[in-house]
């Protein structure tokens, strides 16, 4: 049996993906500002640190934008490769936390 909370479409994310800073590292405030633009362009209500882009109806065209969001708000050019392999918030704050390191 898996321990890990599970991705959900609309059903938010568990309290413990919201009390731990990414596992990568990233901000929890940066986290939680990377699952509020998910479920922006995504339409899918409450999104949580370790739900899968694909797994809420994200495509080329919806990871594009977020990709143009990121670099405006952030000033971090991400890969279209980089984003779709991060595949969740979590990872996608790590990106880009480390893009700011870079900069």
């Amino acid at each position: 049996m898996e321990s890990r909370p599970r991705a959900h479409r609309q059903g938010g994310h568990p309290e413990a993906t919201e009390a731990h800073a990414a596992p990568d590292g990233a901000p929890e405030a940066l986290v939680h500002e990377v699952c509020a633009l998910w479920a922006e362009h995504l339409a899918a209500g409450e999104v949580g640190a370790d739900d899968d882009f694909f797994a809420l109806g994200g495509n080329s065209l919806t990871g594009i934008a977020i990709i143009d969001r990121v670099k405006r708000d952030h000033g971090v050019e991400l890969s279209v490769r980089d984003f779709y392999l991060a595949q969740t918030p979590a990872r996608v704050a790590a990106l880009i936390e480390r893009g700011k390191a870079l900069t």
